[in-house]
Order: C-alpha cells, then sequence, then structure tokens
C-alpha cells in the first residue's frame, strides 16, 4: 500500500532538524543571506549559494537528496579585502529593517553578488601572474632560465582583456545600483541626476567632500575609457599588453600594460600590480556609493530615533564590514 504524503519515512526527515556543511577549507561561516530563492553563506576563505532539497525533488521522493545542496561562487571570503568591500558591506547594509520601503534589497543584494564575482575573476588573473612570475623569478636565480629565451604568459592578452571587462562591468552594476535607490524619470536621464546633487547636498559643510565624489567619479570614467581603448582602438586610444621582456641588466621583467586614451591614459606598468589595484579601487567606489546610498536612504524609525550609516574604528570590522547601521536619537530629542 502506498503511503500518503506525511506518513513516509521521508517526511520524517524532511521535518525533522537539517544541516549544511560549506566546503573544506572555508573556514567559519560568518554571515548567512536569502537571496530570491537560494541561501548564500559567506564564510572566511569562501562563498557559497545553496537550495533546499524541496526545491530539487517537491515531491520528496528521494532521501539520498542532502539537505541544502550548495556550490561555490566565490573561492574568496571575509579574509579577503574586496570581499570586505562588496559582499561583506552589501550583506550588512542592504536590510530593509533600515531602508526605505521602495529599495528593492534582492536586486540590490544580487548586484553586489555579481560584483563581487567580477572583481573574484579579476583577482584569479593577479593571483595566477603573480605566482607565475614568482616562480620564474626563482627559477632564473637557480640558473635554470636562459636570457635568450624568454617566459611565456599563456593567453595573456585573453586574460588582461577578460579582467577589463569584468571591471567595467562592475561599473555598470554600480550605476544600477544607484537607479535602485533613484530611479530615473525618464530613460534618456544621466544615471546620477538624482544622486550625485543629492548627495553633495547632503554633506556640503565638510571640507574635502567634493573633491571625494569628484575623485570617485572620475575613476569610474577610467574605468569605462579603458575598455573603450580595448574594443575600439584607433589613433587616440589603445590598450598595448606586453608580455615577459629582457632589460639591460640582463633581468627579466614581468608583463606589462600600457594604455593610451586622451582622458584617461596608463602609463607602461607592471599588468598584475594596476590590475589588483583597479580591482581594490572599484571596491572602494562601490563601499563609498553604497554606505552613501543606504545612509540617504534610511527609514524612519520613530519621531525620537534615526538610522544612520556609520564607519567602525579602523580594524574594526562587523561580518566583514567597516560600515555598519546605527540608530541614534534625534538632535533636540531626549530619552526616555
Amino acid at each position: 500500500m502506498t503511503q500518503k504524503p506525511g506518513n513516509r519515512p521521508i517526511d520524517r526527515l524532511r521535518e525533522g532538524p537539517g544541516s549544511a556543511e560549506i566546503p573544506p577549507g572555508h573556514g567559519s561561516i560568518i554571515s548567512m543571506k536569502v537571496i530570491g530563492d537560494r541561501m548564500y553563506f559567506l564564510a572566511e576563505r569562501g562563498f557559497t549559494s545553496g537550495v533546499m532539497a524541496d526545491q530539487i525533488d517537491p515531491e520528496r521522493t528521494n532521501p539520498r537528496i542532502p539537505f541544502v545542496i550548495q556550490r561555490v561562487e566565490i573561492p574568496y571570503g571575509v579574509e579577503h579585502p574586496f570581499m570586505q568591500k562588496t559582499v561583506c558591506v552589501a550583506f550588512e547594509l542592504i536590510n530593509q529593517t533600515y531602508l526605505q520601503n521602495g529599495v528593492d534589497v534582492d536586486e540590490c543584494l544580487t548586484l553586489a553578488v555579481s560584483n563581487a564575482i567580477s572583481l573574484a575573476s579579476v583577482m584569479d588573473v593577479v593571483n595566477e601572474m603573480t605566482g607565475h612570475q614568482g616562480a620564474t623569478r626563482a627559477a632564473g636565480k637557480a640558473g635554470k632560465l636562459s636570457a635568450g629565451h624568454l617566459p611565456h604568459t599563456l593567453n595573456l592578452k585573453s586574460k588582461v582583456h577578460q579582467s577589463l571587462a569584468a571591471l567595467r562591468d562592475v561599473e555598470v552594476a554600480i550605476k544600477k545600483t544607484v537607479s535602485k535607490f533613484y530611479p530615473k524619470d525618464a530613460p534618456n536621464d544621466a544615471w546620477d541626476k538624482k544622486f550625485k546633487a543629492e548627495l553633495i547636498s547632503s554633506r556640503d559643510k565638510t571640507e574635502g567632500f567634493v573633491d571625494h565624489v569628484n575623485m570617485i567619479w572620475k575613476f569610474m570614467e577610467e574605468v569605462a575609457d579603458h575598455r573603450h581603448a580595448m574594443i575600439h582602438a584607433d589613433e587616440s586610444k589603445s590598450l598595448t599588453i606586453y608580455d615577459y621582456e629582457l632589460d639591460p641588466t640582463g633581468a627579466f621583467v614581468a608583463p606589462t600594460i600600457e594604455i593610451l586614451h586622451p582622458r584617461s591614459p596608463v602609463t607602461r606598468r607592471d599588468t598584475a600590480q594596476f590590475l589588483e589595484s583597479q580591482t581594490m579601487k572599484i571596491a572602494n567606489v562601490y563601499e563609498n556609493l553604497l554606505g552613501y546610498l543606504c545612509d540617504l536612504n534610511a527609514r524612519e524609525p520613530s519621531v525620537k530615533f534615526e538610522h544612520h550609516v556609520t564607519s567602525l574604528p579602523a580594524e574594526q570590522r562587523r561580518h566583514g564590514s567597516k560600515l555598519v547601521w546605527t540608530t541614534k536619537i534625534r538632535d533636540g530629542e531626549t530619552f526616555p
């Protein structure tokens, strides 16, 4: 006789306590978020997502399906600075408890995860290049390399192109994030039409703040310009990537990059260092702008209290984020 749902052994398993383990090497779970139909686990050295068994097998006919089915999204976690400035700060600030109702929390969190995935791909290239350069230096010192045969970086051009495109993806996602807080009135409106003016107005008495904002905007322009030089090269703009070379002393020079652009030129420099620097700069931009967006769009909890985004003291973090929500008594109010 077929057992009715609810009376089967698998149903007792289904209704009982369950658990999930993150992959070995990821360390401890620091925070968790549900975004859409997936759970995201942010750990010390990794970032995974998972779905429940019911989403895979709604009728629960297979007891061998684990309680939670996970996949690794990013092999980096809270210990990595670019993760602190993307996923960590997003998980900490993008919270409906503190934000106005018009902000789509799931969409903002999805964009944050997308940013981290893009930057992780750049850091993979950086780590691969620096590892190869370290091995090359060690082989050179051991006399295993000949000055007559230069080392070669496999698929160097495509990896750099991929990285510049990923940085541009983050720049675009930042603009999309702004639109979740400040929707355009018309399709052709500038992405920052309402946001930038309100941001500067909110801190117009803070010395140097306008310069700070302009530097952020300028860097975002540079990221877009660098990709434009890559895909639309002409006499005024271009991207040149050099593999290993030999200097006059007989030493090997690591791969370098040079960008010709009328507004955003990059003089020739170490490629891995350039990509790592760009990764951290765009992560800083996201962290700063998200903090401002959330602070400007904080929910009003009561007539006596107000929410604000604040920065923790140096070296302090909450779930990996230096930006956190605080609630304080409004100026002129008393409690109780």
